[in-house]
């Protein structure tokens, strides 16, 4: 007789369970559609100034090579500053996880940023950067998921030791899969730029450095490219705008999962089911 209760227990515990987790995420998919129907007006309201002169065509030469290249004075002086001072408000809001032999840093994630920080994400909406994101890659690109945190973050790399360690920014979607920074803040106490760096692995082996300094545009294939930032030392600040775009926004249930247990490493187990 036990075991049948235990099971009848078990089952309408599991029900009760799947209920609770059918009504939590109606709840933020509509949050998402709510958040998507102001965004236009956002983006108008704050336009991105494009200052970029680099040569288009030399990038996508570049890039084609490469898969990684980098754009140096992307925005106007005005709009670093308007984007640097919401990303200084937000960082109490950030998020802060610590993987031994992965990554210690913060995350201000996009649903965040949605709500606080509307230049920043009128940049990752911007046409306008969407079309130099075009240029280079070669690609029609398109944000990714509502749904998916990384979709639009500020990383914060403001602490002594804050790094993530070599990896692959994984693909989950359909198509290809591209990452895009713009440095807003990266300054050591005595000045000049912090300790942290953007460094690449070739595939010979070599260990390459990327200059990010404020203001510069770094346009990427994640999952082609192994990749670090060293770490933080005192005093220093890093504050990147870390943006992912792709060919193709439609994703496969199971990899849909997949990516959720991935962004555990920044916003914790919510991660799972927000």
């Amino acid at each position: 007789m036990w075991p049948w209760i235990a099971a009848a227990i078990a089952a309408g515990g599991l029900a009760i369970g799947t209920t609770a987790l059918v009504r939590h995420r109606r709840q933020r998919d509509q949050l998402y559609a709510e958040l998507a129907q102001q965004r236009q007006e956002i983006v108008e309201r704050h336009p991105i100034a494009i200052a970029a002169t680099a040569d288009r065509l030399q990038l996508a030469a570049d890039f084609a090579r490469d898969v990684m290249v980098r754009v140096p004075r992307f925005v106007s002086d005005e709009c670093l500053s308007a984007l640097r001072a919401e990303a200084l408000e937000n960082l109490p809001r950030v998020e802060r996880s610590f993987i031994p032999a992965h990554k210690k840093g913060g995350t201000l994630c996009y649903e965040t940023i949605s709500r606080y920080a509307p230049q920043c994400l009128s940049f990752y909406h911007s046409p306008a950067v969407q079309e130099w994101v075009q240029s280079i890659t070669g690609e029609r690109v398109y944000p990714t998921r509502d749904q998916d945190q990384s979709s639009l973050s500020l990383l914060c790399y403001n602490e002594p030791g804050d790094h993530i360690n070599w990896h692959f920014d994984h693909n989950f979607y359909h198509g290809r899969h591209f990452t895009v920074l713009l440095s807003l803040v990266n300054e050591s106490a005595e000045g000049g730029v912090s300790q942290s760096r953007l460094q690449r692995k070739t595939p010979t082996g070599d260990i390459v450095e990327l200059d990010t300094s404020a203001n510069t545009l770094v346009v990427f294939e994640g999952a082609r490219v192994l990749h670090r930032a060293s770490p933080t030392g005192p005093g220093d600040v890093r504050l990147m705008l870390s943006m992912t775009y792709c060919t193709d926004p439609r994703i496969h249930w199971s990899k849909e999962f997949f990516r959720r247990v991935k962004d555990t490493a920044y916003y914790g187990m919510r991660a799972l089911w927000d």
